[in-house]
């Protein structure tokens, strides 16, 4: 059949051997990614960071383009179907004191270390019960939620338990703040653009927001969530690093080193 086809019988066996690699590989990329996928991970992960990933984990061995690594998760029924909810939880008729935007200037503010800049929202979270209603402070530098805390009502024990975890966490990792720290929580969600995306990456790539768990278990599920979050989630606006990597300078990725069952 060589003869035949004008190729050598080396030819074939290289062939042949490369195929199998390939074949071997996809099936490799598609059994961790949906390891990535499982609830405890990152249930909705999306193409990035999926693709970032594997590229970690493989390594050398990860040879699929992207066009390929897409056609791969699209066969194995791996792409997120987009789910369209939207309620509007921002409330700015208020008679509070209104403090001036120190982020919003011109040139805009960016922090340059962690401790300069948290950006600090409330959202709701359904539940069994009705709704609970989560505070997360998120470190600009690094993407760090420092502190967050899932509470019963809207009443201020909430924000205040986050700020204290907040406080606590910059402490332990020796990061001084003080009267030179921002905090940041705008009345126009315009206005809070990155927490606005902290709320909803942690509310929609987890499952904790359908309303089928009741308040305790939805409040694990939070806490399992924002440890993936920090710890396992690549974010494309700090390089695809994680944001455990920004504040330590250590790659401690759990998805990187998995268990088989």
């Amino acid at each position: 059949m060589c003869r035949l086809l004008g190729i050598t019988r080396q030819g074939y066996y290289k062939h042949t051997e490369k195929t199998n690699e390939e074949d071997i590989l996809i099936s490799s990329v598609v059994w961790y990614c949906q390891y990535i996928r499982s609830p405890d991970n990152l249930p909705k992960a999306g193409y990035r960071e999926l693709l970032e990933l594997c590229q970690q984990y493989f390594g050398a061995k990860f040879t699929l383009e992207r066009d390929r690594f897409y056609a791969i998760l699209r066969a194995n029924d791996l792409m997120l179907r987009n789910k369209k909810y939207h309620p509007r939880t921002t409330n700015s008729s208020h008679n509070n004191k209104i403090y001036p935007d120190l982020l919003n200037t011109s040139p805009k503010f960016v922090a340059k270390a962690p401790g300069e800049l948290v950006v600090c929202d409330i959202t709701y979270v359904y539940c069994h019960e009705g709704f609970g209603y989560l505070s997360l402070i998120t470190d600009s530098h690094t993407r760090y939620i420092v502190g967050y805390c899932f509470y019963e009502s809207l009443e201020t024990d909430g924000p205040l338990a986050a700020l204290e975890m907040a406080v606590e966490f910059y402490s332990a990792f020796g990061v001084a703040i003080g009267k030179n720290t921002i905090h940041h929580s705008d009345r126009d969600p315009l206005h809070n653009a990155m927490a606005e995306r902290v709320n909803n990456t942690v509310k929609n790539c987890w499952m904790f927001n359908t309303g089928e768990l009741v308040f305790l278990d939805a409040s694990t599920s939070i806490d399992n969530a924002i440890m993936m979050y920090n710890k396992a989630r690549p974010h494309q606006g700090i390089g695809m690093k994680t944001p455990f990597e920004m504040m330590t300078g250590k790659a401690d990725n759990p998805l990187l080193s998995p268990k088989k069952e």
